[in-house]
This record gives structure tokens, sequence and C-alpha cells, in this order.
């Protein structure tokens, strides 16, 4: 027996290896991992394409000084035969002192242009102006009595935290109150408030043209394009 293990020996020492490396070899041929996706605009918090419809509330840029309204003063084109729709604006103002009104024209648009001197050095308040549709009856603020407004739709323009009078206890205000006019568009400018620290006018005018109000030097102007 011990001559049989002998001769055995080598052959089971020999076979015994064979199992063990063939147990050690490691499969190199699998599947390699997929490439992992890009990420989207979800998966790392970037916002979408899509553009956000916003409407402009504010007054304009001024325009370069001049004589009268630059043409950057002038609103956009309104369709024929479909009324422009009148969005409110509003703003700081420069002064708390408007001292007058005037009217004018060119080609294509009318201007109301509200003229302030230097402000007050202690004003009750920031001064502001705003912009908005106005729809009949109108009346006067004071009286209360109704106000015959020439025009096919008017809008109001009303300027809050102003001084009346100055410090002699007279008006601020030495314009003309109430404006008509034959323009082709603007027809009437009626001041309709004066009291409390609100100076507010009346606008009567005609077609379908687009109203802007926008500054003009320290002054604001009120735009009115021909239909």
């Amino acid at each position: 027996m011990t001559a049989i293990a002998r001769r055995l020996g080598p052959i089971v020492a020999m076979t015994l290896a064979a199992i063990l490396v063939s147990a050690c070899i490691v499969d190199t041929t699998g599947p390699s991992p997929s490439p992992s996706p890009s990420p989207s605009a979800e998966d790392t918090g970037a916002p979408s394409a899509t553009a956000s419809d916003t409407a402009s509330a504010s007054i304009g840029a001024s325009p370069s000084a001049s004589s009268g309204p630059s043409s950057s003063a002038v609103p956009s084109p309104s369709t024929p035969g479909v009324a422009c729709v009148v969005k409110p604006q509003t703003a700081l103002l420069f002064s708390d002192r408007v001292v007058s009104v005037k009217v004018s024209t060119s080609a294509t648009t009318d201007f109301v242009t509200f003229v302030f001197d230097v402000g007050s050095l202690t004003p009750a308040g920031p001064p502001r102006g705003n912009l908005a549709t106005a729809k009949p009856p109108f009346t006067d603020a004071a009286s209360g009595l109704p106000i015959d407004l020439g025009g096919a739709h008017a809008v109001q323009v009303r300027f809050t935290g102003m001084s009346l009078s100055n410090d002699a206890g007279e008006p601020t205000f030495t314009g003309e109150p109430d404006i008509k006019t034959d323009l082709p568009a603007l027809k009437q400018v009626t001041l309709y408030d004066a009291s409390e620290g609100i100076a507010g006018w009346y606008i009567g005018y005609d077609g379908n043209g687009c109203v802007g109000l926008v500054r003009d030097g320290n002054d604001i102007t009120v735009t009115i394009a021909h239909s």
C-alpha cells in the first residue's frame, strides 16, 4: 500500500493543482456597463426654455430733450378698426407741482403734456402719476356736477402726493383747466379733481389709436396715436 500511495501521490497533487487554477480564473467577457444618460433640464433643476408673457406697467424711459415729445414717445401703431387696449401705467414723478397743460400734434400722434415746476422742499409724500381707462358718467370731484366730455373714448390721468398751492397760498396750477381741441384724435382735456393732494384730468379722444404715458424731460406726456 505504501508503494501504491507513493505512485498516486504525484497524480493527486497535479489534479488538485489543476482544480485550484481553474477556480481562480476570472470571467472578463461579461457585458460592459451601459453609459449613464445625460442629465435632463428637469434632473439638473435648469429652467425650461419657455418665455413668460409680461406687460410693462411703468412709465416709459425719458426721451432725449427736445422742444416737444420725440418720436420715441409715440405708441405702437394700432390695427385699423380694432380698438387699442389702454394698459394702466404708474410711476414716481420728478416733482409734486404741476403748473400747466399743453396739447400738440404730429403726423401720427396727438400729445397732452403736463408741465411740472420745481418740487416742494418738504413734499407731503412721494408724488405719483397713473394712467387708466375712464368710464362715464364723468363728474367733477368737488361739485359732483356731470362733465360732458368730448370724444368717443376717455382716459384719466391722476397725480397723487401733489402740492396744490405754493408757500404764499396761491394755486400751483395756473394753466387752462378745460381744453377743447379738434385734433385728429384728441378732443378734450379737463381738470376734474384738485383737492387733498390729488390732481386729476379726464382726456377724451376719438379713434382706436393706442394711448401711452411717457416722460418728456421733467414733464409727463400722454400720447394718443391716430387710428
